[in-house]
């Protein structure tokens, strides 16, 4: 299986129900509204040349995407990001398209730090990734530290110790993808 994906041939045997309610979620779920919650929508990317005509106006420029983009959803998992070190003056053209909209932009951690090798030692790349994305100054969201698929909860100590380092004035939401990692989860909140 490719990770989030299941065959059109598996459908009918996968069994999709969900768990009972764990017990926990009473303290959590009162049922009082909160007034003051807000919901970010949005999409791994912005360049899609399928939403022209759609989302897009026809005959859209593809340099012209993300401006268009901000008006339809409020933020972006940003996945150009994990391929590359941006530097300040990109992503600050980039935060310009979204002046005076309530948009962030999510950033997946460089593919460098978390996808290659150890994580340790990655001081100078990972101080380089943070250099560049805080230029999205009151448009930064969360940063994305995803692992690869290969990560497994044997290196949970190098994970603990990365994700301890990591700057605390920034949020991060980390996505493991292991096997192993789901197994532990699904048994510690069974």
């Amino acid at each position: 299986m490719e990770f989030g994906r299941v065959s059109v041939s598996e459908l009918d045997v996968v069994d999709f129900s969900l768990p009972d309610e764990p017990v926990s979620n009473k303290t959590v779920l009162t049922g009082k509204k909160n007034k003051n919650a807000k919901v970010y929508l949005g999409c791994a990317k912005w360049g899609r040349e399928e939403w022209v005509g759609k989302i897009y106006p026809p005959k859209t420029k593809e340099k012209d995407f993300l401006q268009h983009y901000v008006q339809h959803y409020n933020s972006i998992e940003l996945n150009a990001t994990h391929y590359r070190i941006w530097g300040e003056a990109g992503i600050r053209k980039w935060a310009e398209k979204a002046k005076g909209v309530d948009f962030k932009f999510c950033p997946k951690m460089y593919q460098g730090v978390t996808h290659r090798g150890s994580l340790t030692g990655k001081d100078f790349v990972s101080n380089e990734f943070f250099r560049g994305i805080t230029a999205f100054e009151e448009h930064l969201g969360p940063v994305f530290v995803q692992v690869s698929d290969t990560f497994s909860p044997k290196r949970k100590t190098e994970l603990f110790a990365y994700l301890s380092s990591l700057p605390k004035d920034l949020q991060f939401f980390l996505e493991v993808r292991h096997p192993d990692w789901f197994f532990i989860f699904f048994h510690a909140y069974a």
